[in-house]
Protein backbone atom coordinates (compact mmCIF):
# COMPACT_ATOMS: atom_id res chain seq x y z
CA UNK A 1 0.00 0.00 0.00
CA UNK A 2 1.67 3.29 -0.90
CA UNK A 3 1.45 6.02 1.46
CA UNK A 4 0.26 9.75 1.21
CA UNK A 5 3.53 11.80 0.34
CA UNK A 6 2.80 13.64 3.84
CA UNK A 7 3.50 10.69 5.33
CA UNK A 8 6.34 9.12 3.05
CA UNK A 9 8.12 12.71 4.11
CA UNK A 10 8.26 11.86 7.70
CA UNK A 11 11.37 9.81 8.77
CA UNK A 12 10.07 7.83 11.12
CA UNK A 13 7.01 7.46 13.41
CA UNK A 14 9.39 9.00 16.84
CA UNK A 15 9.43 12.05 14.51
CA UNK A 16 5.74 12.61 13.09
CA UNK A 17 4.29 15.48 15.18
CA UNK A 18 1.15 13.60 16.96
CA UNK A 19 -1.36 16.59 16.34
CA UNK A 20 -1.33 15.24 12.49
CA UNK A 21 -3.07 12.39 13.99
CA UNK A 22 -4.55 12.77 16.77
CA UNK A 23 -4.86 15.99 18.91
CA UNK A 24 -4.41 19.71 18.60
CA UNK A 25 -7.74 21.83 19.52
CA UNK A 26 -7.35 23.12 15.34
CA UNK A 27 -7.71 19.97 14.62
CA UNK A 28 -10.73 18.71 16.31
CA UNK A 29 -12.45 21.72 15.46
CA UNK A 30 -12.45 21.36 12.05
CA UNK A 31 -12.71 17.15 11.84
CA UNK A 32 -16.18 18.16 13.67
CA UNK A 33 -16.67 20.85 11.01
CA UNK A 34 -15.98 18.27 8.26
CA UNK A 35 -18.12 15.71 9.95
CA UNK A 36 -21.05 17.50 11.76
CA UNK A 37 -21.60 20.84 9.16
CA UNK A 38 -19.78 20.62 6.04
CA UNK A 39 -20.48 16.24 4.81
CA UNK A 40 -24.79 17.28 5.56
CA UNK A 41 -24.82 20.48 3.60
CA UNK A 42 -22.66 18.04 0.80
CA UNK A 43 -24.96 15.58 0.52
CA UNK A 44 -27.84 18.20 -0.78
CA UNK A 45 -25.27 19.87 -3.18
CA UNK A 46 -24.91 16.50 -5.02
CA UNK A 47 -28.93 15.37 -5.23
CA UNK A 48 -30.62 18.91 -6.27
CA UNK A 49 -32.07 17.12 -8.98
CA UNK A 50 -33.06 13.72 -10.00
CA UNK A 51 -30.51 13.97 -12.73
CA UNK A 52 -27.77 14.54 -10.32
CA UNK A 53 -28.87 11.93 -7.70
CA UNK A 54 -28.65 9.49 -10.39
CA UNK A 55 -25.48 10.78 -11.28
CA UNK A 56 -24.12 9.78 -8.05
CA UNK A 57 -24.89 6.20 -8.37
CA UNK A 58 -22.82 6.51 -11.69
CA UNK A 59 -20.06 4.53 -9.38
CA UNK A 60 -22.55 0.98 -9.88
CA UNK A 61 -21.27 0.59 -13.18
CA UNK A 62 -18.02 -0.27 -12.15
CA UNK A 63 -19.29 -3.29 -9.32
CA UNK A 64 -18.48 -6.13 -11.37
CA UNK A 65 -20.71 -8.37 -9.27
CA UNK A 66 -24.29 -6.59 -10.16
CA UNK A 67 -26.02 -8.16 -13.15
CA UNK A 68 -26.78 -5.10 -15.48
CA UNK A 69 -30.55 -4.95 -14.46
CA UNK A 70 -29.47 -4.70 -10.57
CA UNK A 71 -27.34 -1.62 -12.10
CA UNK A 72 -30.19 -0.25 -13.72
CA UNK A 73 -32.66 -0.89 -10.69
CA UNK A 74 -29.93 0.82 -8.11
CA UNK A 75 -29.38 3.49 -10.26
CA UNK A 76 -32.98 4.64 -10.43
CA UNK A 77 -34.51 3.46 -7.18
CA UNK A 78 -31.20 5.12 -5.14
CA UNK A 79 -31.33 8.18 -7.05
CA UNK A 80 -34.79 8.57 -6.12
CA UNK A 81 -34.52 7.97 -2.48
CA UNK A 82 -31.60 10.11 -2.49
CA UNK A 83 -33.31 12.92 -3.76
CA UNK A 84 -36.01 12.78 -1.19
CA UNK A 85 -33.92 12.23 1.60
CA UNK A 86 -31.69 15.78 0.83
CA UNK A 87 -35.09 17.20 0.39
CA UNK A 88 -35.34 16.26 4.23
CA UNK A 89 -31.73 17.35 5.08
CA UNK A 90 -32.62 20.49 3.32
CA UNK A 91 -35.67 21.20 5.78
CA UNK A 92 -34.00 19.91 8.78
CA UNK A 93 -31.06 22.36 8.53
CA UNK A 94 -33.60 25.08 6.85
CA UNK A 95 -31.32 25.03 4.25
CA UNK A 96 -32.91 27.21 1.10
CA UNK A 97 -30.59 27.24 -1.50
CA UNK A 98 -28.48 24.27 -1.12
CA UNK A 99 -25.62 25.57 -3.05
CA UNK A 100 -25.62 28.94 -1.17
CA UNK A 101 -24.91 26.78 2.00
CA UNK A 102 -22.38 25.23 0.15
CA UNK A 103 -20.83 28.10 -0.95
CA UNK A 104 -21.06 29.75 2.71
CA UNK A 105 -19.35 26.64 3.81
CA UNK A 106 -16.30 26.37 1.85
CA UNK A 107 -16.09 30.05 2.54
CA UNK A 108 -15.81 29.76 6.23
CA UNK A 109 -13.42 26.92 5.64
CA UNK A 110 -10.88 29.19 3.79
CA UNK A 111 -11.57 32.56 6.01
CA UNK A 112 -11.48 30.99 9.11
CA UNK A 113 -9.36 27.30 8.83
CA UNK A 114 -7.27 28.07 6.17
CA UNK A 115 -7.19 32.12 7.85
CA UNK A 116 -7.58 33.40 4.05
CA UNK A 117 -4.89 31.31 2.41
CA UNK A 118 -2.34 32.92 5.03
CA UNK A 119 -2.09 29.13 5.82
CA UNK A 120 -0.29 26.63 4.07
CA UNK A 121 -2.73 24.36 5.76
CA UNK A 122 -5.13 24.29 8.21
CA UNK A 123 -2.95 23.01 10.93
CA UNK A 124 -0.51 25.96 10.13
CA UNK A 125 2.37 24.17 9.18
CA UNK A 126 3.69 22.57 6.00
CA UNK A 127 1.80 19.45 7.02
CA UNK A 128 -1.64 18.73 7.12
CA UNK A 129 -3.19 17.31 10.10
CA UNK A 130 -6.75 15.65 10.59
CA UNK A 131 -8.68 18.50 9.74
CA UNK A 132 -6.80 18.76 6.50
CA UNK A 133 -7.59 15.46 5.84
CA UNK A 134 -11.13 15.39 7.32
CA UNK A 135 -12.10 18.37 4.93
CA UNK A 136 -10.18 17.01 2.20
CA UNK A 137 -11.90 13.59 2.62
CA UNK A 138 -15.55 14.81 2.05
CA UNK A 139 -15.17 16.81 -0.34
CA UNK A 140 -12.93 14.07 -2.37
CA UNK A 141 -16.00 11.64 -1.78
CA UNK A 142 -17.71 13.63 -3.96
CA UNK A 143 -15.03 13.61 -6.63
CA UNK A 144 -16.60 13.06 -10.58
CA UNK A 145 -19.89 15.12 -9.29
CA UNK A 146 -21.30 18.59 -10.89
CA UNK A 147 -20.78 19.66 -7.15
CA UNK A 148 -17.19 18.65 -6.70
CA UNK A 149 -16.08 20.42 -10.18
CA UNK A 150 -18.68 23.33 -9.66
CA UNK A 151 -17.80 24.54 -6.41
CA UNK A 152 -14.48 22.85 -5.20
CA UNK A 153 -12.88 22.40 -8.64
CA UNK A 154 -14.40 26.05 -10.15
CA UNK A 155 -15.26 24.30 -13.72
CA UNK A 156 -18.18 24.49 -15.56
CA UNK A 157 -20.80 26.92 -16.25
CA UNK A 158 -21.96 27.52 -12.89
CA UNK A 159 -18.62 27.30 -11.22
CA UNK A 160 -18.00 29.21 -8.28
CA UNK A 161 -15.47 28.11 -6.51
CA UNK A 162 -13.37 29.74 -3.30
CA UNK A 163 -9.86 30.36 -4.86
CA UNK A 164 -8.29 29.83 -0.97
CA UNK A 165 -9.99 26.48 -0.95
CA UNK A 166 -8.97 25.37 -4.35
CA UNK A 167 -5.07 26.24 -3.66
CA UNK A 168 -5.20 24.20 -0.91
CA UNK A 169 -7.24 21.69 -2.01
CA UNK A 170 -5.00 20.65 -5.12
CA UNK A 171 -2.61 20.77 -2.62
CA UNK A 172 -4.23 18.17 -0.55
CA UNK A 173 -4.30 16.36 -3.71
CA UNK A 174 -0.68 16.11 -4.28
CA UNK A 175 0.22 15.08 -0.52
CA UNK A 176 -2.50 12.31 -1.24
CA UNK A 177 -0.37 10.72 -4.60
Amino acid sequence: MKLPSVLNSLPNKEEMPMDIFQGSDNAKQWTKFARDEFAPILYPNICRSLAESYQSFGYVNDVKEFTGMQKALIKSIGSLAMYFAASKIKSKRNITDERLALKEALAKWGADGLDNGNKMYGSGSSLPDMGDLAMYGVMNSVNGSRTHDEMILGKGNDSDADEVVLDWYLRMQEQMR
